[in-house]
């Protein structure tokens, strides 16, 4: 599958591609992603597994509570809890929950007897306890309750979802044209008034293909959907409303605007799909570290360093194309530029740009000069290229170059024309 070129105006000024820029090129033309913006990728539900032999007495304390009926409750890991049944999906008798904190503890497994040693515990992590810890506290919370339940504890697994929140972006009219996937199941619900999630199960949802869904939630399982309605609906709006209002562009400016809306792409690992990604011995994308074998995924703080790579890797799996031998741009973007707890600079990063034409002059000049040498590699016409051009990010400083020399529209139209059959006669095309 081809790749679209990548390029910034720093870069271009520097006749060198940029890994994180804006523009993207190929034969089938130039794209500019400007007003695309990424507010938040992270850890959006953590589902840990744990695996020992019941400690009965803990056990009977919550069941007997359980049994004094609907709106019971314990305190317990210095929490109180709700006492429920669990799901019959779920694999579990029994959960503790409390929604204040964003976690809910399942215990005794359906299917196994109490008095053998079985995966007997699952705690799961909402958004918001995530958001709010960091990986290693959170394992740590969840190790202490797993102890304070089970004897002989082992860590059996985990899956976790990732999600990446995007504003700018929505899938096209013909998404399900050039979506391409392996999954034999493909959920698009263009329905009513609502949507819940129920252990990665949607069930309804609003308006016209607002929910799309590929593959089952035993396996790697894709799904995209506006996040500010379901957000919304569920009553969460505010608390996403101040996660994605802390993104910020590279001037450090608010890109997050609250009236237009925002469209979430999530992937959600099974345990299972984990434990595949272990055996395959991924590597961490940055640094290169490879994962032990007998290592494994058995942890939520051990798939920490991986989440990057094994996220580019599903964004492969389920893919939007641009044609059938190129990946849509918006999708690539997607793909490459999220980090999932990526570590943080010891210092702030920021840019000051100067005024239109004034000073980077050079720059401006070198910048032109890459650009038409890759317009020309790639087959663009004089109209096509000076469209581009204007699109480009840089139009109004080399409006400003050019006037200021004396060179009206047609003048530098005749220019670029002129240029591209230079460095496609010449040999000169980058």
């Amino acid at each position: 599958m081809k790749r679209w070129e990548r390029y910034s105006i720093e870069s271009l000024s520097e006749g060198r591609q940029d890994p994180t820029g804006k523009i993207f090129m190929s034969p089938k033309g130039q794209r500019e992603l400007y007003g695309v913006h990424l507010l938040h990728a992270g850890v959006d539900t953590v589902r840990q597994l744990y695996r020992g032999l019941p400690y009965l007495p803990q056990f009977d304390k919550i069941i007997s509570v359980y049994q004094e009926g609907r709106g019971a409750t314990i305190d317990l890991f210095g929490h109180t809890w709700a006492v429920g049944a669990g799901a019959a999906g779920s694999g579990f008798r029994y959960r503790l929950q409390n929604n204040d904190l964003g976690v809910i503890v399942f215990f005794q497994a359906r299917h196994v007897k109490t008095e053998n040693i079985g995966t007997h515990v699952k705690i799961e992590l909402s958004p918001h306890y995530l958001h709010e810890r960091e990986p290693a506290e959170s394992q740590c919370f969840m190790d202490l309750i797993a102890h304070g339940l089970l004897e002989h504890v082992e860590h059996a697994g985990c899956a976790v979802h990732l999600a990446l929140d995007v504003q700018g972006w929505e899938p096209p009219k013909d998404f399900m044209d050039r979506f391409v996937t392996r999954s034999k199941k493909v959920m698009k619900i263009d329905g009513i008034d609502s949507l819940s999630f129920d252990h990665g199960n949607i069930a309804t949802t609003y308006g016209r293909a607002e929910t799309l869904m590929f593959g089952t939630a035993g396996a790697l399982q894709c799904a995209i959907y506006n996040k500010t309605k379901e957000a919304h609906h569920r009553d969460k709006l505010h608390f996403w409303q101040g996660v994605w209002g802390n993104a910020t562009d590279d001037n450090l400016a608010q890109v997050y605007d609250p009236e237009r809306d925002v469209w979430r792409i999530e992937m959600r690992f099974h345990q299972s799909v984990l434990a595949e990604f272990a055996r395959g011995i991924p590597c961490n994308v940055d640094t290169g570290e490879v994962l032990d074998d007998a290592h494994g995924f058995h942890r939520f703080t051990d798939t920490i360093p991986h989440l990057t790579g094994i996220w580019r890797s599903a964004m492969q799996s389920y893919r939007l194309n641009a044609t059938r031998t190129l990946i849509d741009p918006f999708w690539q973007c997607f793909q490459d530029d999220p980090r999932f707890f990526a570590h943080a600079p010891s210092f702030m990063y920021k840019r000051a740009r100067k005024e239109p034409g004034l000073g980077n002059e050079k720059n401006v000049c070198l910048a032109f000069g890459n650009l038409i040498s890759i317009y020309a590699r790639q087959g663009f016409g004089t109209h096509q290229a000076i469209d581009y051009l204007k699109r480009s990010g840089m139009w109004e400083d080399l409006e400003h170059y050019y006037r200021r020399r004396g060179i009206n529209g047609s003048a530098f139209r005749q220019l670029v024309e002129q240029k591209l059959v230079e460095r496609r006669l010449l040999g000169k095309a980058a």
